[in-house]
């Protein structure tokens, strides 16, 4: 009745544990004994052998037939699992609700030597259907694959306990380039014209041919705001695409 009640209270972390099949055998075992204990006194109780050693047979009787048949049998009978399922959600900084990879990607687990790797769905999710029971309870690395996102964590473990578990992600980080000429009204290169990117405070001036070249870490290719401005010209905002190495435009003179 104790070992019932200890079942009942901690039934949860036994089953996120992978233990409910040994301790249903045990069970089993105790309950067999219980027979064979409690009820010897009750009825007779007997085992005989007769024969040789793999050509004899085994009798019994009373008691120890429920005892045996208990035992054996809950062994035979008993429900193993091998394997469970698991749901790996994937998302951005914003939370659940924040789903940012759609049928593109993969999710990475690590368990022990091997690497199982399944597509994220369309809604952010990757189907593992068949993870060692042995990892249940476990914390085992997990990451993205993905051209433009990556682990907010890269590092982080996570504990195998339920049916599934959300994987934070972030842009990633890629080094871009933006470059063009700037030339006058009348098409002469300008040189020594400041252009800037304030977002990401980083500036270049144009060289003799009105080059410029200006080099960013950002979070994935994106629209930014590019300002150039030299004495003597009318200060120009453009809206260039990270990345684009044919900004070129020209300013115009205030006087």
């Amino acid at each position: 009745m104790a070992l019932l009640l200890l079942l009942i209270v901690n039934a949860d972390k036994l089953i996120r544990l992978g233990m409910t099949e040994q301790i249903y055998y045990l069970v089993l075992v105790l309950m067999g004994v219980a027979v064979a204990v409690v009820l010897f006194r009750v009825l007779p109780s007997s085992a005989a052998y007769e024969g040789t050693l793999l050509g004899g047979t085994l009798k019994l009787s009373g008691p120890i037939v429920g005892a045996a048949l208990v035992v054996v049998g809950g062994y035979v009978f008993m429900p193993r699992t091998f394997t469970f399922p698991l749901t790996v959600y994937v998302h951005g900084k914003g939370g659940p609700q924040d789903v940012v990879l759609r049928n593109s990607g993969r999710a990475v687990l690590e368990l022990g030597p091997e690497r199982r790797v399944e597509p994220i769905g369309d809604n952010g999710q990757a189907y593992f259907p068949a993870i060692p029971a042995s990892f249940r309870g476990q914390e085992v690395p997990a990451w993205v694959e993905s051209g433009t996102y990556e682990s907010a964590d890269p590092g982080a473990k996570h504990r195998l306990e339920n049916a599934s578990f959300y994987l934070v992600v972030r842009r990633k980080v890629l080094h871009y380039s933006l470059g063009g000429t700037v030339s006058d009204l009348a098409g002469n290169p300008l040189a020594g014209v400041r252009v800037m990117l304030p977002e990401f405070h980083v500036e270049g001036q144009t060289n003799d041919q009105g080059r410029f070249d200006l080099q960013v870490v950002a979070e994935g290719q994106r629209i930014v705001e590019l300002v150039a401005q030299k004495p003597g010209f009318q200060i120009l905002h453009l809206s260039p695409t990270l990345g684009d190495p044919g900004v070129n435009f020209s300013l115009k003179r205030t006087r």
